[in-house]
């Protein structure tokens, strides 16, 4: 890689040549239909423009080697969004590699096709990226500005070769050097510009992060140079973490002549319920070109259904005994809790004052409580929970007739989150609560509240989230489509062990890139996604295979390492037994299944899910080991449909209409090639599946 020397307006500009993959792209656990760099570190999908029939990527890449640091912008193109073409760096840290004074961090490009700008020459329309820069040490700069040690400001470049070469906009930048008052304090936490042309006002607009406060500004130029601020959003919905990446676009509802505004966030940490580490969320709302205003029905407080009865909240002064609780081991006089016990162990998500915390002398406590038996006539049964995953230890449950019939457990967490059971078969039964702690170390206690009987299902809903996976994050789309032809890629990986998965020479890939729409969901404005581009041009198809019944396990044997599966089936009600009522499909298993990832469908939650607990090596990070969930309702014909991407070291999972993704990376070993259908908790009916075998894109 070498570095330039052309000047312009005191500007350096950005060339290197491009290095062909010195390895056909077969290492171990090496993505072959996602976009990975030949080696190196990747991050943050950045500047992406689709222009003259070619879809550009940019992204936050290390030149100097496999983890975070001297952030430049790779980059790489495609004509069809499958087949990718790494190319030169794009923008390399200035400095690098000894004396770095700047580094690219993540942010838009855009074609000026008016000249705005005033950089296009010879009637060619520039390109002008504006980024996040980054200045590890104080420094006066050749514009003249000073800026501060780990100071964040927003600069701009230009290129006439569509993205070839770039000239930074030395004479003034950073552009935007400080945030406004009353945030000055904020510089080190203001960043990833998002740029696009409002049509209406006919200006541009920037909207940018203060990652720390949870807000999002909002910039208009008229020339990409000279920005005014023009309104703020937020804090609102999830704030578990920083706000980054965020980007506002328009699309239709419905398809129709009704438009919407949505407003894309990253977020870390504070991800999804059930992951650690990094999220993506979105709201629904109106932009007017200065002020983004969100629709009541995308912005939540986790308050849970208004229809609710309660049965318990673990209010007022009375012991547990007192409330109706028989109690025993070391629950016997015992009384709710505060939110803090012994000066630690806070908790965060409950309601009121008070809530059932087994943590009383430590995690040493175990015993149980049973409420008094009650009448099931509702839908439902809402309770927030949290504390101890393990479900064998650490559990609330139904129990009717002295049978467990629903069970649940905390996620390893102090937050309280929703959880719900089905019980529309058990109308008329007498059932009772009973809450277990027989655990003695780690996560060895419970969180119990606000346990309330409804005819609407409860859940944790903080966020509108884009994908409910570990591993989708810092979402951008492609500038230079249509409207509705809205295109998304994100980064697969996670904060939260993103340095250590085991990959060599490389180390992190891109998700399959995704079309977005909104459609009337439940009554609200819904963010759906399919995949985006001509599979069929990458896919051996086989035929689609039916089942009338699937009970228990069906093998299907070899089925290969990258794969597209559908996979349809009908909803069945819960499981009676007390066991889970789950159907899908195991891939990437060894022949003995002792490795395996299980991608299916919860009755009782109404959930999909992705268990990659057995997955392969997960001995990295102690949190990878897990499964996630996304909510997703039958249709309306009774059917639950799923498409499954499985690539040699991820799985995608679209449910429904698009609207409930997970994302989530797994690394089994050469030989997990095989699969097969479960159904637990009874037979599953009407079941299609079509399994696919997907080429590699790097041959």
């Amino acid at each position: 890689m070498k570095l330039g020397t052309a000047f312009f307006l005191g500007a350096l500009a950005f060339g290197v040549s491009a290095d062909r993959p010195s390895k056909a792209y077969t290492e171990p656990y090496r993505p072959q239909f996602h976009f990975s760099a030949e080696k190196n570190w990747l991050n943050d999908p950045n500047g992406l423009v689709y222009d003259d029939g070619v879809y550009h990527l940019f992204f936050q890449y290390n030149p100097g080697g496999d983890t975070w640091g001297a952030m430049s912008w790779g980059h790489a193109t495609s004509k069809d969004l499958l087949h990718w073409t790494e190319q030169p760096v794009a923008l390399e840290a200035r400095g690098f590699p000894n004396n770095i004074t700047e580094m690219f961090f993540s942010g838009t490009a855009i074609v000026d096709e008016k000249n705005t700008s005033g950089f296009g020459r010879q009637g060619k329309a520039p390109w002008v990226a504006m980024y996040t820069s980054y200045y590890p040490t104080e420094q006066t700069l050749p514009s003249g500005k000073h800026v501060r040690t780990n100071q964040q400001a927003q600069s701009i470049a230009y290129s006439l070769d569509k993205g070839m070469t770039w000239t930074t906009y030395d004479a003034a930048n950073p552009v935007i050097l400080d945030p406004p008052a009353p945030y000055q304090d904020q510089f080190p936490e203001f960043r990833d510009p998002s740029v696009f042309w409002h049509e209406d006002t006919e200006r541009w607009v920037a909207v940018i992060s203060l990652a720390k406060l949870h807000k999002v500004l909002i910039y208009t130029s008229h020339d990409l140079k000279k920005w005014d601020l023009a309104s703020e959003f937020g804090p609102a919905n999830a704030v578990g973490g920083v706000w980054e990446c965020p980007s506002i676009f328009p699309l239709s509802l419905d398809g129709g002549e009704s438009q919407k505004w949505v407003l894309m966030l990253g977020l870390n940490p504070g991800g999804p319920p059930g992951t650690v580490g990094s999220g993506t969320q979105y709201i629904v709302g109106n932009f007017n070109g200065t002020t983004f205003t969100a629709d009541s029905d995308s912005v939540y407080d986790g308050s849970g259904p208004t229809d609710g009865v309660i049965f318990e909240d673990f209010e007022g002064d009375k012991t547990l005994a007192d409330r109706g609780w028989i109690t025993t081991g070391d629950f016997v006089g015992a009384s709710p809790a505060k939110g803090t016990l012994d000066g630690q162990n806070t908790v965060t998500g409950f309601k009121g004052n008070q809530l059932l915390n087994t943590f009383l002398n430590g995690d040493a406590t175990t015993g149980t409580l049973t409420s008094k038996p009650f009448d099931i006539s509702q839908r439902y049964i809402n309770f927030l929970v949290g504390g101890g995953s393990n479900i064998n230890k650490t559990t609330i449950q139904l129990k009717v007739n002295g049978r467990a019939i629903r069970t649940s457990a905390g996620s390893d967490s102090e937050t309280l989150s929703w959880k719900s059971w089905d019980v529309t078969a058990l109308q008329g039964k007498s059932g009772t609560i009973e809450i277990i702690d027989n655990a003695t170390g780690g996560w060895g206690h419970i969180n119990v509240d606000e346990i309330s009987f409804s005819n609407t299902r409860a859940n944790s809903q903080v966020a509108n989230w884009m994908d409910w996976g570990p591993d989708f994050y810092a979402a951008l789309g492609w500038n230079g489509l249509a409207q509705d032809e809205r295109t998304v890629i994100a980064w697969m990986n996670n904060w939260q062990y993103g340095a250590t998965i085991p990959t060599d020479p490389w180390r992190s890939a891109m998700t399959i890139p995704r079309h977005l729409a909104l459609k009337t969901i439940g009554g609200k404005a819904t963010l759906v996604q399919e995949p985006a581009g001509k599979w069929e041009s990458i896919t051996r198809g086989r035929n689609a295979s039916t089942f009338p019944r699937v009970n228990g396990v069906r093998e299907l044997g070899r089925i290969g390492k990258a794969l597209e599966i559908d996979l349809t089936f009908s909803n069945r009600r819960p499981s009676l037994s007390g066991n889970s009522s789950e159907f899908g499909i195991v891939v990437a298993a060894t022949k003995d299944y002792t490795q395996q990832t299980r991608v299916g469908y919860n009755f009782d939650t109404q959930e999909v899910f992705i268990d990659r607990s057995l997955s392969g090596d997960v001995s990295f990070d102690a949190t990878f080991a897990g499964t996630y969930s996304a909510p997703l309702s039958p249709s309306a014909n009774g059917s639950v449909s799923l498409r499954v991407y499985v690539d040699w070291s991820s799985v995608e999972v679209f449910g429904g209409q698009g609207e409930a993704t997970i994302t989530s990376q797994i690394f089994p070993s050469t030989e997990a090639v095989y699969g097969r259908l479960f159904s637990t908790g009874g037979a599953t009916s009407n079941v299609t599946l079509r399994v696919k075998e997907v080429r590699s894109t790097w041959q």
